[in-house]
C-alpha cells in the first residue's frame, strides 16, 4: 500500500550452503511479494471500495510504518547484523540469544510505542471505534513483523522469509476479499494485521539457553537507538506524505494520493534488488582498501542506475494517466496528476541509492553523512508542504515530497562525486537530458483523451525507451552481464 519498510542489511557473516546469489534471489523474491501484495491490497480496496476507504486504509498503514521506523525497523537491521555476526563466529547459541533479546525487546516496545501511536493516529484520522481497535492491532502486528523478518534474515532463514511472506500476503488478500464482499468496510485494516501477525508467530526465534550478556545487550540497544535517527530520516518523509495528504486533502484526497503512491513505490523495491546484486564487489574492494576499485565500482553502479531508472521510470511517467485509468478506473483521475511527481521522486532516490550505499559501506563516517543529508531533505520536504499544500492540496504534498527526496538524493550523489573525485559531468548531462525529454513527452501527450491519448502515450513512451536504450546500451549490457553472473563489474568502456 504505502511503501516497503526499510530493508535489512545483507548478513555480514558467511552464509550456509546455498550461496549468496541464491540468498539474494530469495530476498528479492520476498521483497517483490511484499510489494505486490500491498499494491494488490490498494487496488482491491480502490476497485471494490472507494477513494475514501482507500485513503483511510493507506493513512492508517502509513502510521504503522512510520511508527516502526522509531524502533522496529532499526531492530530488524540489528537482528540481521548482530545475529549474522554471531553465526559467522560459529556461535549458534549466542546467535539465538541475540535474536531472542532483540525480539523480546521489540515486543515490549511494540506494546507501548506502536499501540499508543496507533490509538492517537486513529483518533486523528477520525476513524470509528472498531477501526481504532483495528489500527492499534495493525501498528502492533506490523512492528513485530518487521523485527522478526530482520532477525530471520540474520539466521539465514531466506527460504522461511520467502515462504511466510507469500503465505502472509495470500492470507491478507483472501481475508480482505471476504471483508469487502460482506461489506464489512470497518474491518479493512484487520486482514493486513492478520497476515503480519501470522508471519511473526511462524518465524519467532527459538528459545535459547541462558541470557545475552549485559555488555552485548547494551551494545545492541545503543546501536538500535542510534540507527533509528538515520532510518527515520530516510523513510519518514515518504510515510509522512500520506498523512500530509490526508490532512490537506481529506479522505478522498488521501485516496487519490494513495493510489498514485501504490503505483510509484514498487520501483524503489526494484532498486533495492539491483543494489543487492551490484554492491558486493564495492564492499569487497573497500575491505581490501583498494581505493581505485572502490571509485571504479561506485562509478559503474551510478551509471547503471541512471541508465535503468531514468529509462524505466521515464516510461512510467509518460504513460501514467493511462496506468491510473487501467488499474484504478475513472474515479481516480486526480491521481494522474500526482503520480508523475511521485515517480520523479522515486527516480531520483533510486538513482542515488547506489551512492548512499557506497558512502555507508566505504567511509567511516558515511552513515552519519547519509543520515544528515536525509534529515535535511526531510526538513525541507515538510517545510515545502506548509507552503504549497494549503493551496494545492495533494499536488502540493507530492511536490513537497519531490523537493525533499530529490534534494537528499542529489546531495548524496554530490557527496560521492566530491569524495570519490568522480568524472560525472557527462553522467549529470545525460541525467538532465533524460528528465527533460520525459517531461516534454509527458506534457505533449497529457492533453489528449480517449483512444488517441492512450496511443499517443504508448507511442511517446516507445520512442523514449528506444532512444534511451540506444544512448545507454553499453551500461545496460554490462548490467545484464553482472546479473547473469558473467562478470561486468567494471564500468563499461
Amino acid at each position: 500500500m504505502s511503501s516497503a519498510p526499510p530493508q535489512p542489511e545483507p548478513p555480514s557473516g558467511g552464509p550456509p550452503a546455498g550461496g549468496l546469489r541464491d540468498h539474494a534471489a530469495l530476498s528479492t523474491y520476498a521483497t517483490a511479494v511484499q510489494g505486490a501484495a500491498r499494491l494488490a491490497y490498494s487496488v482491491v480496496i480502490g476497485r471494490l471500495g472507494s477513494r475514501e476507504l482507500l485513503g483511510q486504509a493507506n493513512s492508517a498503514l502509513s502510521i504503522s510504518v512510520l511508527t516502526s521506523l522509531a524502533w522496529a525497523a532499526p531492530a530488524a537491521n540489528a537482528g540481521t547484523r548482530f545475529v549474522a555476526l554471531r553465526r559467522s563466529l560459529d556461535d549458534e547459541e549466542g546467535a539465538l540469544r541475540v535474536a531472542r533479546h532483540i525480539a523480546l525487546r521489540s515486543l515490549l516496545v511494540a506494546t507501548v510505542l506502536p499501540t499508543t501511536t496507533g490509538l492517537l493516529g486513529a483518533r486523528w484520522l477520525g476513524l470509528a471505534p472498531v477501526q481504532v481497535v483495528a489500527s492499534v492491532v495493525l501498528c502492533w502486528a506490523y512492528s513485530v513483523y518487521v523485527t522478526t523478518r530482520g532477525i530471520r534474515f540474520g539466521l539465514f532463514g531466506f527460504r522461511q522469509v520467502a515462504l511466510w511472506d507469500t503465505i502472509a500476503a495470500a492470507t491478507s488478500l483472501s481475508v480482505l476479499a471476504v471483508v469487502l464482499v460482506l461489506d464489512l468496510d470497518l474491518l479493512t485494516l484487520l486482514p493486513l494485521a492478520v497476515g503480519y501477525a501470522l508471519f511473526a508467530v511462524a518465524t519467532w526465534p527459538a528459545r535459547a539457553h541462558g541470557r545475552l550478556e549485559k555488555a552485548a545487550r547494551r551494545e545492541v540497544d545503543q546501536w538500535i537507538a542510534f540507527s533509528a535517527v538515520g532510518v527515520l530520516a530516510s523513510g519518514g518523509l515518504l510515510q509522512a506524505s500520506q498523512l500530509a495528504a490526508h490532512h490537506w486533502g481529506g479522505e478522498a484526497g488521501a485516496g487519490d494520493f494513495a493510489a498514485a503512491l501504490s503505483l510509484a513505490t514498487p520501483m524503489s523495491m526494484f532498486s533495492i534488488a539491483l543494489i543487492t546484486a551490484l554492491v558486493p564487489p564495492l564492499v569487497a574492494a573497500a575491505g581490501r582498501e583498494d581505493h581505485a576499485a572502490v571509485t571504479r565500482h561506485s562509478d559503474a553502479i551510478a551509471r547503471r542506475l541512471v541508465a535503468i531508472f531514468v529509462g524505466a521510470i521515464g516510461v512510467l511517467v509518460i504513460v501514467s494517466p493511462l496506468g491510473i485509468s487501467v488499474v484504478y478506473g475513472a474515479s481516480f483521475t486526480r491521481s494522474a496528476t500526482v503520480l508523475p511527481v511521485l515517480l520523479g521522486a522515486v527516480m531520483l532516490t533510486s538513482v542515488a541509492l547506489g551512492g548512499a550505499t557506497a558512502l555507508q559501506s566505504t567511509r567511516r563516517r558515511g552513515p552519519q553523512v547519509v543520515a544528515a543529508i536525509n534529515l535535511g531533505g526531510l526538513v525541507l520536504g515538510v517545510a515545502t508542504w506548509f507552503v504549497l499544500a494549503p493551496s494545492l492540496g495533494v499536488d502540493g504534498v507530492a511536490l513537497g515530497y519531490l523537493v525533499g527526496a530529490g534534494c537528499a538524493s542529489l546531495g548524496t550523489m554530490g557527496a560521492v562525486w566530491w569524495l570519490e573525485r568522480q568524472s560525472w559531468a557527462d553522467l549529470v548531462a545525460r541525467l538532465v537530458a533524460g528528465v527533460v525529454l520525459v517531461a516534454v513527452l509527458a506534457v505533449a501527450t497529457r492533453g489528449l483523451d480517449g483512444v488517441v491519448g492512450a496511443v499517443a502515450q504508448l507511442g511517446a513512451a516507445a520512442v523514449f525507451a528506444a532512444a534511451w536504450w540506444w544512448l545507454n546500451r553499453r551500461e545496460v549490457a554490462s548490467l545484464w552481464a553482472t546479473l547473469r553472473g558473467g562478470g561486468g563489474d567494471a564500468p563499461p568502456s
